[in-house]
């Protein structure tokens, strides 16, 4: 084989092996919350909620904001469907537990409702494992502080499922 074939070959087989090299930082592994996760989020909330005797909707969305479960309980009221539905999508794209925004509105921040996607009620709340947002929980119905602490025993059992 004559030198300029064989510094072709190199160079192509260069080439190749540090594509191949780089294609690892072309994608992640980042976890995703499951069907099965999201079921033990709403049963544990599910089981908080009736504990109090509250009638809720809870709705797990995936780490984009979309559902994934949703429970309606029975005498909810319709429009809590759709409340949950935005609290755990507000969650879930802001990352963040809808509080900071409802505290921030109530503190004069206005223009904050000029933001897409965002409903500043709290009861909505982020599920984050491993510094990883893997989905939401919105959960409405009762108190914000309630729906909170029921979304909140959905993630802590989750968590604890997890063993984090």
């Amino acid at each position: 084989m004559n030198k300029s074939i064989r510094a072709s070959v190199l160079s192509v087989a260069v080439t190749c092996c540090s594509f191949a090299a780089s294609a690892g930082s072309l994608i992640s592994n980042v976890p995703v919350l499951t069907l099965e996760g999201a079921k033990v989020i709403a049963s544990a909330s599910a089981a908080k909620a009736k504990a109090e005797n509250w009638n809720v909707v809870i709705v797990v969305a995936d780490a984009n904001g979309r559902v994934t479960y949703l429970e309606r309980m029975d005498r909810t009221s319709p429009s809590s469907v759709d409340v949950a539905m935005k609290k755990a999508e507000t969650a879930a794209l802001y990352n963040r537990d809808t509080k900071v925004f409802a505290d921030r509105v109530i503190g004069g921040e206005s223009t904050l409702m000029t933001l897409p996607d965002m409903l500043p009620f709290q009861g909505g709340l982020p599920v984050v494992v491993d510094g990883t947002l893997v989905g939401s929980v919105g959960v409405s119905g009762v108190q914000g502080h309630q729906d909170a602490a029921i979304g909140q025993a959905g993630i802590d059992a989750f968590m604890q499922a997890l063993n984090k």
